[in-house]
């Protein structure tokens, strides 16, 4: 399933209709499913993008974590703590954090910061 092209792959949409009825389940609905849905399908994508196109046990992260600290002190140091981190686990643990934040309730309107 490409994001261009979701209304025509129908593995994709099956997998769509599955989260949307667990969201429903959840008591997410209305315009909160449509973001919740959209956020879950941008992870996905964008986790199996990134494995594949910029995995952390690449030599990517070992140019970042050589950046000059004075210039980059965040960065160097994720990526010398990102080498300890498998896929698997970036994915899964990513999507709990994006899971713990469609289950915080939030005023209706009420906008994050």
């Amino acid at each position: 399933m490409t994001v261009a092209h979701r209304h025509r792959a129908p593995s994709g949409l099956r997998w769509s209709e599955t989260v949307l009825a667990i969201l429903t389940e959840a008591g997410v609905t209305g315009e909160r499913r449509v973001i919740a849905l959209r956020g879950l399908v941008g992870y996905v994508t964008g986790a199996i993008q990134l494995e594949h196109l910029g995995p952390l046990a690449g030599d990517g992260t070992d140019t970042i974590a050589a950046l000059p600290e004075a210039e980059f002190p965040y960065m160097s140091e994720t990526a010398r703590a990102a080498r300890g981190v498998t896929a698997e686990r970036a994915f899964s643990e990513g999507l709990d954090l994006l899971l713990a934040g469609l289950t915080a309730s939030r005023p209706s309107g009420a906008r994050s910061v």
